[in-house]
């Protein structure tokens, strides 16, 4: 929100200096209490310390090397590297301070350890030597002296006091040094700024910041038109001072410590003051695809709305406020806002969609969490009603509908009040104009268009909310789990509204600056009220997130759980359009349709594993879809209601899973079930045993499913146990007698394929052994080269030369055998663990290997080169199903991010 893009422009001020300072830093050195801080003027608008261990990450230093070395060029940085690098001054630790002399320049002194390897004289001769040509110019300050040193336009002036070097680009700011630590050493009381503030520092932090009231007042206003920002808010007037301790590391910055208002009759900060930090819950509901994310949680609303009317009455606004309040009575009736506040549960946020530099606006939502829903529905009809009623117009003629699809639509008005959040809760929640309105749930949500408010409703329809964000969930891991303001970003994405904020005149100058903030994906801003204080998190994040947005996402739609397997595309027998129906990780089968709205959802008992077969058991033209656990066989319509006396419990454990057939193409279904007690049963369509099949028991438990193939016009049943193939016909009566034993894995796939021009049966031994059985029970064998006992292999033709290839993948290993053991490639994928080889046809000579590798949650799809298809890898966690639209591309679906089913549209 608002107050967190202030923030997080003031660390960004300040964090710029923090980078300057510790550029070229190394790790000597051990603070001295108590000695450099005597240096440092009361009147410093900002003072870092830098301390031991202290260093930038390294993927900053890389980013803002550039500009870094151009402010090295200046003669005060390159004074200073001088003496760390001929070892008269400690390298670390330091205090950087900084202030605004006259009306816009800013000035640096530093405060640096002398190592008493040069006397005074010996220092001052040593540095005009170096940098003023021998021409000492020196002058007295009471007992003290200062030196300057001049190159061409630039003067730098130092001093050696107490042990201490101050050096600066300004005299008056070492005069300033020097008569604080003057007044330090007579005991004369001092205004209670910097040096009795340490207290509130950590000497173990890689640095200590503090803010003064004038980095607000006088720095801020140099680079932000805070005007522009909050029109109605002096930004410039919400803290007195600030403690801040940093942190330096690899994943990137992080500043913690404490703001202080207290004092400040103007700060909207004094509006926290009873505020006790607690959790948010609001981020289940706002959708992900978002620019920035701002939350305010209260728990004491009447505190706060007392504290706001206090706020307004102190900065002139009261009477303003009042005579917009009474044009909202007038066009939506009496007591409206007593009847609003009473239903505010105290969670608010505002959210904002990428900023567009075109027109300059903010494009978001506010969204309010209710105490019912249902009642502030009646509430916002009421108020409608009565504005219709005062323009002397149909309520209708303000109603809007959206349909999500063509069962589904939501309700929503276009809004008279575009400041309604504002006036009423604060100031705040200005810059998204409330144009549009609508409750949901137990969410109130005003919107600045009709794109955010078709936005929120995909979101709410697909459960893909921020809350499941891999960004967001990477920087709320690292913060407190209660706080009453914070603001979460997506850098590139606010970076062109932050530099639309700048001054004019510094746009250019700072360009770069902003730019280079990229470096940190992401960052995050918290304060939690602890007495007149707020305490502070500001985090910068260089932690890469996986991208969320994902390109030509058609959807996304939140499941209970981690999706358990491949998304099945199914056919909306009404309609004709794609659905889904995929299974989650807590057994609950879902039924979502085209525009990725879950239609219903189902408990089933154990995971789905068959196919999920779409069959016309009435042969009306209605389709079911039949699947089995390893418990159960079930058939459910479209409804998500079952069939008849379905579901069916096995005789024993069907842990290999049902195979359906229709021999001759009439609907009249076949079910085989292979079941733990080592028979096959052969089940109808309406769930019933079928009489004739007199397939005996087999030797031991059976490890595949049961396959149908009609090959030269005959019926081949083929099914495996761990040692014996058999290949039966429609009776259950031996066909094809198969004298070789095997050895199988208690999960192997039977194929049909082609060698040499004639049909075999394929499959592997546990060993990596692939068989071959031709239809009179011949055996051929070749063996895979595996590195691991986790190998799966697919078979089918992927050169497209009309014959079939074995394709296995093992580890990270992809590898494509031809049926005489030859091997055609092998490719390693960059990937951890890759899942069973799928290959999808788009076409006679374009035929793709689709992979999923589950540790890395991507999804690959490789030529028949084992080439990466464009726009691949996708993030996913699941097998993925692809439906082909023409000859442009094709539409993808996958389980994702533990638990959303995705619709990708995919260009060839």
């Amino acid at each position: 929100m608002k107050k967190g893009i202030l923030l997080s422009l003031v660390a960004v001020m300040f964090v710029g200096v923090i980078i300057f300072a510790i550029w070229y830093i190394n790790e000597d050195g051990k603070i001295r209490v108590g000695s450099r801080e005597a240096f440092v003027p009361y009147n410093s608008a900002l003072v870092v310390n830098v301390n031991a261990g202290a260093r930038l990450p390294a993927a900053v230093d890389s980013v803002f090397a550039q500009d870094i070395q151009v402010f090295r060029r200046k003669l005060l940085m390159r004074v200073v590297d001088t003496l760390r690098n001929q070892g008269f001054v400690m390298s670390k630790p330091y205090a950087l301070a900084a202030r605004v002399e006259g009306k816009s320049d800013i000035r640096l002194l530093y405060v640096l350890d002398h190592k008493d390897v040069l006397s005074r004289n010996e220092m001052a001769e040593f540095l005009n030597q170096a940098f003023a040509e021998g021409n000492e110019e020196v002058r007295k300050y009471d007992h003290h002296k200062i030196y300057t040193l001049k190159q061409g336009n630039e003067e730098v002036y130092f001093t050696i006091c107490g042990g201490i070097l101050l050096v600066s680009d300004s005299d008056l700011y070492i005069e300033d040094g020097l008569k604080q630590f003057d007044l330090v050493e007579s005991g004369e009381n001092i205004k209670p700024h910097y040096q009795n503030l340490t207290k509130y520092f950590s000497a173990d932090a890689g640095i200590n910041v503090f803010l003064n009231s004038s980095a607000f007042t006088e720095i801020l206003p140099l680079y932000v038109q805070v005007k522009k920002l909050f029109p109605h808010l002096d930004i410039t007037r919400f803290f007195k001072w600030g403690a801040l301790d940093g942190e330096l590391n690899q994943q990137g910055i992080c500043l913690n410590g404490f703001m202080c208002y207290d004092g400040l009759e103007l700060s909207y900060m004094r509006t926290l003051q009873q505020q006790q930090a607690r959790e948010s819950t609001i981020e289940g509901v706002i959708p992900s695809h978002i620019m920035s994310l701002g939350m305010l949680n209260l728990n004491d609303l009447s505190a706060y709305f007392a504290g706001l009317e206090n706020y307004r009455y102190s900065v002139g606004l009261k009477e303003d406020v009042a005579a917009r309040k009474r044009q909202f009575l007038k066009m939506f009736g009496e007591e409206r806002e007593e009847e609003m506040r009473s239903l505010l549960q105290g969670e608010f946020a505002v959210v904002d969609f990428p900023f567009q530099e075109a027109d300059r606006e903010r494009d978001g939502l506010v969204v309010v969490s209710l105490k019912s829903g249902g009642l502030c529905q009646m509430l916002i009809d009421k108020m409608m009603k009565s504005y219709a009623h005062l323009n002397g117009q149909d309520v209708k003629d303000y109603q809007r509908r959206y349909s999500i699809d063509r069962e589904k639509a939501f309700s929503y008005y276009r809004f008279p009040a575009e400041d309604l959040a504002a006036v009423y809760w604060g100031y705040l929640f200005e810059g998204i104009q409330n144009r549009y309105v609508m409750v949901e749930d137990n969410y109130l949500i005003f919107a600045s268009s009709e794109e955010g408010v078709k936005n929120f409703i995909k979101a709410y329809v697909h459960s893909d909310f921020i809350k499941d964000a891999e960004w967001y969930r990477n920087l709320r891991r690292k913060l407190s789990g209660k706080c009453n303001l914070s603001y979460f970003a997506k850098t590139a994405d606010v970076l062109p509204f932050y530099k639309s904020l700048l001054v004019e005149n510094k746009r250019d100058s700072l360009g770069s600056w902003v730019k280079g903030f990229s470096v940190f994906p992401t960052f995050a801003l918290q304060w939690s009220n602890e007495g007149k204080l707020l305490y502070h998190t500001f985090l910068l994040s260089t932690e890469e997130a996986k991208n969320d947005v994902r390109p030509s996402v058609l959807w996304q739609t939140k499941v209970d759980a981690r999706v358990s397997m491949k998304p099945i595309p199914v056919i909306n027998y009404v309609t004709g359009e794609r659905e889904v129906l995929v299974q989650d990780d807590s057994n609950q089968v879902y039924l979502i349709n085209d525009a990725g709205r879950i239609l219903w959802k189902i408990s089933v008992e154990g995971r789905i594993n068959s196919e999920i077969y779409q069959i016309d058991v009435l042969k009306n033209g209605k389709l079911q879809y039949l699947f089995s656990t390893a418990v159960k066989m079930y058939l459910i319509d479209r409804n998500g209601d079952a069939v008849d006396r379905f579901p069916v419990t096995f005789q024993e454990k069907c842990e290999q899973g049902i195979t359906m057939f229709d021999y001759d193409h009439n609907r009249d279904y076949r079910i085989f079930a292979p079941c733990a007690d080592q028979k096959v049963y052969l089940y109808g369509q309406d769930g019933r045993l079928v009489d004739g099949w007199e397939a005996r028991k087999t030797d031991k438990p059976i490890v595949t499913k049961v396959e149908h193939y009609r090959l030269s016009d005959k019926d081949y049943i083929v099914f495996a146990d761990r040692y014996r193939l058999y290949i039966l016909d429609r009776r259950g009566q031996e066909r094809v007698r198969v004298s070789s034993v095997f050895d199988l894995k208690e999960q192997t796939d039977i194929y049909e394929a082609k060698r040499g021009g004639e049909s075999v049966f394929v499959f592997a031994g546990r060993d990596g052994v692939v068989n071959m059985v031709n239809l009179v029970g011949k055996v051929d064998t070749f063996h895979l080269a595996l590195n691991s006992g986790k190998w799966q292999m697919n078979v089918a033709d992927v050169v497209g030369d009309g014959t079939d290839q074995c394709i296995l993948t093992d580890g990270n290993r992809l590898s494509v055998y031809r049926m005489n053991g030859k091997l055609l490639y092998e490719k390693d994928v960059d990937a951890q663990s890759l899942d069973y080889p799928y290959v999808y046809r788009f076409s006679a000579s374009d035929i793709r290997v689709g992979l999923t590798d589950r540790e890395q949650e991507q999804m690959l799809l490789l030529d028949a080169d084992g080439n990466l298809s464009n726009g691949f890898p996708i993030s996913g966690d699941s097998p993925f199903s692809i439906v082909f639209f023409g000859n442009d591309g094709f539409f993808l679906f996958a389980g994702a991010n533990n638990g959303t089913v995705i619709k990708y549209k995919v260009q060839r």
